[in-house]
């Protein structure tokens, strides 16, 4: 009895044992699973972590490329041009100089990195640039790859410069152009800070409409008027813009009424367009086309343009040496050709651009400089040194019957025969720029066949003017309205209507499109709120113009660049560098 009793409770023993074993293997797995839970929770946190900082650490990146689009105007040009988004794409780059190396361009596995600042290198980013539209619309594609741990996330962004072009009407000075005023250059001051009384102000009219954003650095006169977009100046006085006595008070559609925005820059000149004729420049991959002298474009609203120029020698230049392309036009004075009166009809040239130089002087090195004093065949320069003027075949300037425009003179010539004008109307079928090293001359409606797809910018150094001429007893072309589809810019003086005190009225002057200048260039003269003699104005902004810009358009001297859209896409790389 004892030994099954010693036995019964043996077994008993054994089972304690296997259940304190049970139980302990019970909560060494409750420990482990909490262990793990803890852990993955741990993996998790941190990777969700990583996956967040990485798409900061692209944004990042996206912030330090525009910082250095800001401090270096022709940065746009540099990137890996082996980059995955880059190749392929008809971008032109260049990595920069060893001395401005940049480790965001790097790529692949053994490519670097560029850190975020603070991050002590746990964040880092890359990107890569598509400079192929740059030309063509002003804009820039940038894919930027943040990196966290072993996250990477990647975001496309579209960057356009800021300026000018992001107002319907933007004026640097709310004078009178002093070249055609005749009054002294120290006009060319700010209100706030201190102009004379005695400069000639120009003030919006009654009778005027603005169908867009504006903009002024200087203090606006306004007298009636009706604003449907944003007004803005840099003015610092109090108020911050007049309304002279007897005036009707405007009309703010947006209800803000004139607000306070930092000052634009404007650019000094357009000089660095004509490099885009140039064949010999690395950064120029598509050059425009050069025309010299007197030149009249006339587009045909079919696809093509038809260009007389008669000096025209080169229409592509390098450094030492011209040479022609069939695009722009072939020189002589043969049927079909630029230095025939009936000119070369050739295609519009599809996102680019014509610029229009000076006559060099005999003995330049330009290859387009004459080599005698000769002049061309079939041309003529008339009149004197205070207006002088040219013929070429049934064209004149001046026209027959036509006396000296208002505010012109031998310092301030209106046609003469070796100056860089371009004369340009028509209907407008692609995009294209035409810009001018002396005036642009608008001698007729010039409207988009087809508003969606033409765009259109016109540069001229000195005045874009609205031709409107006139005889000694009135104006010579006395027909209503007029319209301007174009970006319009006039980089060192103004745009106007010539002769605009001279009556009658001419109705309405409608632009679509923006319009820059560095002074406010009158269209017409008032009374009693009607108009007298000019045009009222009906400017109606290009809203593509928020995101676009006509081709190889001159770029402000403010170089901060915008975000017209950003995306997250998949990621480019992996954190080790591998394309995706």
């Amino acid at each position: 009895m004892r030994a099954l009793l010693r036995s019964l409770r043996g077994n008993d023993e054994g089972y304690a044992l296997l259940a304190v074993l049970g139980i302990g293997m019970v909560l060494i797995a409750m420990v482990a699973t909490s262990l793990t839970v803890a852990t993955s929770g741990y993996v998790r946190a941190r990777a969700d972590s990583d996956w967040s900082a990485a798409l900061s650490a692209a944004y990042g990146g996206l912030e330090e490329y525009q910082s250095r689009l800001a401090g270096d105007s022709t940065y746009e040009k540099y990137g890996n041009p082996s980059a995955p988004f880059s190749a392929g794409s008809g971008a032109t780059l260049s990595l920069p100089p060893a001395t401005a190396s940049n480790p965001a361009f790097g790529i692949g596995t053994s490519g670097t990195w560029a850190s975020i600042p603070g991050s002590g290198g746990a964040a880092s980013y890359r990107y890569e640039i598509d400079n192929s539209d740059y030309d063509a619309s002003g804009l820039l594609h940038l894919r930027v790859t943040g990196r966290a741990g072993d996250q990477t996330r990647s975001l496309v962004a579209d960057l356009k410069q800021t300026g000018f072009l992001d107002f319907l009407y933007f004026t640097d000075y709310e004078v009178f152009d002093p070249i055609f005023s005749g009054e002294p250059a120290s006009c060319e001051m700010y209100a706030w800070a201190g102009r004379s009384s005695g400069c000639s102000i120009i003030q919006f009219g009654a009778m005027d409409v603005i169908n867009g954003p504006l903009h002024s650095n200087d203090q606006l006169v306004i007298c009636g008027t009706r604003f449907n977009g944003a007004v803005s100046t840099a003015s610092t006085l109090d108020p911050i813009y007049t309304r002279p006595s007897g005036c009707a008070a405007p009309v703010f559609a947006t209800g803000a009424g004139v607000t306070y925005s930092a000052s634009i820059g404007m650019p000094p000149t357009n000089s660095e367009l004509k490099k885009e004729t140039r064949t010999d420049l690395a950064d120029v991959p598509r050059p425009g086309c050069l025309y010299t002298g007197p030149t009249s474009i006339t587009f045909n609203g079919d696809g093509t343009m038809t260009v007389v120029s008669p000096w025209s020698r080169f229409t592509q230049v390098s450094a030492t040496s011209g040479s022609n392309s069939s695009a722009c036009g072939s020189p002589g004075t043969g049927g079909g050709r630029l230095g025939n009166p009936a000119g070369a009809t050739v295609p519009v040239l599809s996102s680019n651009l014509a610029y229009v130089q000076n006559v060099p002087g005999v003995g330049s090195t330009d290859p387009n400089a004459p080599a005698d004093a000769a002049v061309p065949s079939g041309f003529a320069c008339t009149g004197t040194s205070d207006f002088p003027g040219w013929t070429f075949g049934s064209t004149s300037y001046p026209a027959t019957g036509e006396v000296q425009p208002d505010g012109t003179g031998a310092s301030n010539p209106a046609y003469k025969c070796t100056n860089g004008d371009v004369f340009v109307r028509g209907s407008v079928s692609g995009a294209m720029t035409v810009a001018a090293e002396n005036f642009v001359y608008v001698t007729g409606d010039l409207r988009y066949a087809n508003a969606q797809s033409s765009i259109l910018g016109l540069v001229g150094n000195n005045a874009v003017q609205v031709w409107n001429p006139r005889s000694s007893t009135g104006l010579l072309d006395t027909t209503a309205n007029r319209t301007i589809d174009a970006a319009i810019l006039s980089v060192a003086h103004t745009f106007t209507v010539q002769n605009y005190r001279r009556g009658p009225a001419r109705g309405t002057l409608t632009v679509l499109g923006a319009i820059a200048q560095r002074f406010r260039g009158p269209v017409a003269t008032t009374s009693g709120g009607g108009i007298v003699s000019g045009y009222a104005k009906n400017y109606i902004y290009d809203q593509r113009l928020r995101s676009t810009a006509p081709p190889k358009f001159l770029t402000p001297t403010s170089t901060t660049y915008g975000i017209t859209q950003v995306a997250e896409v998949p990621k480019a790389f992996t954190a080790k560098g591998v394309a995706q």
